[in-house]
């Protein structure tokens, strides 16, 4: 159980949309230890990445972590609907990307608001890739290891 609640409350620290959707899949994570170690893994990663020296590198390290669950997300795809979320997802990663790209070209100001649009699209992609993880869970279908 410490290890399900340690991850309640790395997640906290995300914000408004990953604590909430983290608190509720509490139940499915004690339940299925895989899952809750593919979870840990991921908000470590997040979590190490917000500890980037800038701001930029830090959300780029952070799109990283998801682009990497949403490799492994299509690795593991086994019909047509999941090929094609998890295609999604690496799409919205790389439109993250670029996003991160042109902050560059704003001043100091736009840079900040900038920056707080992509950590919030970084959290719904989190969450998206969660949620998907604790449906599959449902399925009894695994992501491959990592």
């Amino acid at each position: 159980m410490g290890k399900v609640t340690a991850i309640v409350k790395a997640a906290a620290k995300f914000g408004p949309v990953v604590y909430p959707l983290v608190k509720k899949g509490a139940a499915m994570l004690r339940e299925n230890p895989e899952a809750a170690r593919q979870v840990q893994k991921v908000i470590d990663g997040l979590t190490k990445a917000r500890a980037a020296r800038s701001r930029p590198e830090g959300l780029r390290r952070s799109v990283n972590v998801l682009r990497g669950q949403a490799q492994r997300a299509l690795a593991g795809a086994s019909t047509p609907e999941e090929v094609t979320r998890a295609e999604g997802w690496l799409a919205q990663a790389d439109k993250l990307d670029g996003a991160i790209e042109l902050m560059a070209l704003h001043d100091r100001k736009g840079q900040t608001t900038d920056a707080a649009a992509i950590e919030a699209r970084v959290e719904e992609l989190f969450a998206q890739i969660f949620t998907a993880l604790v449906e599959q869970d449902g399925d009894q279908r695994r992501l491959p290891p990592a």
